[in-house]
């Protein structure tokens, strides 16, 4: 198949899509709405600049869009992908080609289904689509709220590669020992660390040892390091930034609990990794969380937003360490079912494949 995705340049999780259909046997081709870092596939820019800017970005997009409606003409691919239905679904619409699929991936549709402006345009794009592919249950229901049929909706997630996070054995939680903590969501404002440190800040306040670790990189950090310091957590906690994923599930093995106060997602590949490795989730009661774990047996949800919640779920696992022993191979077997990538790209290459078919 020759396969053409587009998305932004920087799209954490375009790379994986690139590399698997490539690695396949495919002739694949990436179109970068914005400016993109070197990849394993030919990659076209067709953005203005050499920097993206969520800020300020914005305006370079319709000329983006129609030269790569002139690309997708002169690559003449069987198939284009376009990732996040606003930006890129809508390129993909201004390109007219057949097949389409369109990936839904969280903050596109939470937010634009409630906008007066993007409502209908995001119809128009899934009316559009010849399929629409949605990484989670609860935006499978958003799209069939705007009325796009249910047999054109494929729910499934990019997923990880569950033998790059094997299983780790761990001793039971010690009550009177440290709880080992870590967070590898983005540092921004949809993830609410601010959550998550004020929990840590009652935890102190019950006398609670703890060391946490915030992976990832993001425009909070100095924000976050500040509160930190004012109340005097700073040697509690780690951050370290960027970490590639090839080294993660090292770190991750050197922590017992994953915590995570996102206000919205779409399938948290952050969260599935975490399971993977045998870590007992502690995260916000979001669909997107609740979709994978039952509260009080696969892990524990708190309400989004509330440090005291959050604060009582970390001690209630403190005090009853076998709530995670009775998890982790249940979360484990969970994400081997629906979060594995390989299975879950020979799914997608299957899709592919049927919607070739029938447009010949």
């Amino acid at each position: 198949m020759r396969i053409c995705f587009i998305s932004l340049g920087t799209f954490t999780h375009i790379g994986p899509y690139l590399d698997y259909f490539k690695d396949a046997g495919h002739d694949v081709s990436f179109i970068a709405l914005s400016p993109s870092p070197e990849r394993s596939v030919p990659t076209y820019n067709v953005g203005i600049g050499s920097k993206y800017s969520e800020r300020d970005g914005k305006w370079k997009y319709p000329i983006s869009m129609l030269r790569a409606r002139r690309l997708v003409k002169k690559l003449k691919p069987d198939i284009v992908h376009a990732h996040y239905a606003t930006s890129c679904g809508l390129t993909a619409l201004v390109c007219g080609f057949h097949p389409t699929v369109v990936t839904v991936h969280g903050s596109d549709l939470t937010i634009g289904i409630k906008s007066r402006i993007w409502r209908p345009v995001l119809k128009r794009i899934f009316q559009f689509a010849d399929c629409v592919n949605t990484v989670s249950p609860d935006l499978q229901s958003m799209t069939e709220s705007l009325g796009i049929d249910p047999n054109k909706i494929k729910t499934l997630t990019l997923g990880i590669d569950t033998e790059k996070f094997p299983l780790v054995e761990r001793p039971q939680i010690d009550p009177s020992g440290v709880l080992r903590l870590v967070c590898t969501r983005r540092l921004e404002p949809v993830f609410d660390h601010r959550t998550i440190i004020d929990a840590l800040i009652l935890l102190k306040e019950r006398k609670v040892d703890f060391q946490m670790t915030f992976i990832g990189d993001g425009s909070l950090l100095g924000v976050l390091k500040q509160r930190l310091r004012d109340a005097k957590l700073d040697t509690r906690v780690k951050f370290t930034g960027r970490v590639n994923n090839n080294e993660l599930a090292e770190i991750l093995r050197r922590h017992d609990i994953y915590l995570s106060a996102s206000h919205w997602d779409g399938a948290s590949l952050s969260l599935l990794e975490a399971m993977a490795v045998g870590l007992f989730p502690i995260v916000s009661d979001i669909k997107a969380n609740s979709s994978w774990l039952d509260n009080n047996a696969d892990g524990l949800l708190h309400k989004a937003g509330d440090a005291n919640d959050l604060a009582r779920c970390i001690l209630r696992l403190r005090d009853n360490p076998q709530l995670a022993i009775a998890a982790i191979q249940g979360n484990r077997r969970k994400v081997i079912e629906s979060g594995d990538r390989k299975t879950n790209m020979k799914q997608l290459e299957e899709i592919y494949q049927s919607l070739i078919d029938k447009r010949r």
